[in-house]
């Protein structure tokens, strides 16, 4: 996620240096990959069995994993842009203070970046251990494409989080209108964007995977990871806007039931004077207060309508149940 002309994460600063369109860049990098696969299935004497499946299963998964990543890649970032363009008129701090808050979001840490890439890499080789049994091309192969996988992963939660995080920062400085949040929800929609991202990558993944792989404990806890990842980018920045909005609604109603009393009790201290006396400005007052609690108390402190719920629910259920049926075919028919 990008703002303007300011520095870009460490994904899209490789893309930029290689100056070509990135869908191109994707492309080429698709290629080369799949190249890469035959040479190791050539390497290894494995063409001649072209329609080995479970060679190729193995193989191409972490390919296409990598592909999806750079493929959605561009559309998440741009909500991510756009969520923050969404947050920035409600600022309420000097325009000096707004360009640090912004440019702060955007300068990424590099040496997170990096670290965070490291320990996606070094994570998935003491799960699998390759180094217990003979390489073979292959091997070797899903070794690096495993490293560079998981390093991408673990990078865009990174990401996530940083920008979850800064997020919450803008929501603590912007002066909302109780009856207008709807300009949060770029905010939710980018929120429930990456969860989904993150989720269709797990799905790929568990199709991918073999019945017995699905069940080791390695693959269950990575998949534990990653939804348990996905669930907090989402409610880190959720949250804050949750408290953003809870923050006016306190502030609103504290100055509605202070005006609430004050017409009420003129009201009252009118009508015991006399019996007689004309209320009925006094009445409409009270009555204007009441009605304008009301409203106020019948804000939604969430910036989620019954769609995103429901998109959420179905992005945290669906890899669990594909992970499921993929099991059970698996244990019927040994896919």
């Amino acid at each position: 996620m990008t703002v303007d002309s300011q520095p870009s994460p460490l994904i899209e600063a490789f893309v930029k240096r290689l100056k070509l369109p990135w869908y191109v860049v994707t492309v080429i990098f698709a290629v080369f990959l799949l190249l890469t696969l035959v040479l190791v299935a050539y390497l290894d004497g494995d063409l001649t069995s072209p329609f080995e499946w479970n060679y190729w299963r193995t193989g191409i998964q972490g390919p296409v994993l990598l592909i999806y990543i750079f493929t959605i890649y561009p559309a998440i970032s741009k909500m991510g842009d756009n969520a923050i363009k969404s947050l920035q008129p409600l600022l309420i701090l000097d325009n000096e203070p707004v360009k640090q808050l912004i440019s702060g979001y955007s300068l990424p840490n590099r040496r997170g970046e990096w670290i965070s890439l490291a320990i996606g890499g070094v994570l998935i080789l003491l799960l699998t251990q390759p180094w217990r049994g003979y390489l073979q091309w292959l091997e070797i192969y899903l070794v690096v494409i495993e490293m560079a996988l998981f390093g991408f992963l673990a990078l865009l939660i990174y990401s996530g989080l940083h920008n979850a995080r800064y997020v919450a920062k803008l929501n603590q400085n912007i002066n909302l209108d109780i009856f207008d949040i709807g300009v949060l929800t770029p905010v939710a929609r980018w929120s429930l964007a990456v969860s989904f991202a993150f989720i269709g990558g797990i799905v790929i993944s568990i199709i991918f995977q073999t019945a017995e792989n699905l069940m080791q404990w390695q693959i269950i806890m990575i998949y534990v990871i990653l939804v348990g990842a996905t669930i907090a980018i989402f409610f880190i920045s959720m949250l804050s806007t949750h408290n953003a909005i809870s923050r006016v609604k306190k502030r609103e109603l504290a100055f509605v039931t202070e005006k609430l009393t004050e017409a009420s009790r003129d009201l009252k201290q009118k009508a015991s004077k006399s019996a007689d006396a004309d209320t009925r400005e006094l009445y409409y007052a009270v009555a204007a207060w009441g009605l304008y609690e009301r409203r106020i108390r019948e804000v939604k402190e969430w910036p989620l309508n019954a769609g995103i719920i429901s998109r959420l629910i179905l992005s945290v259920v669906s890899p669990w149940v594909v992970y499921l049926i993929k099991v059970l075919l698996g244990m019927v028919i040994g896919l």
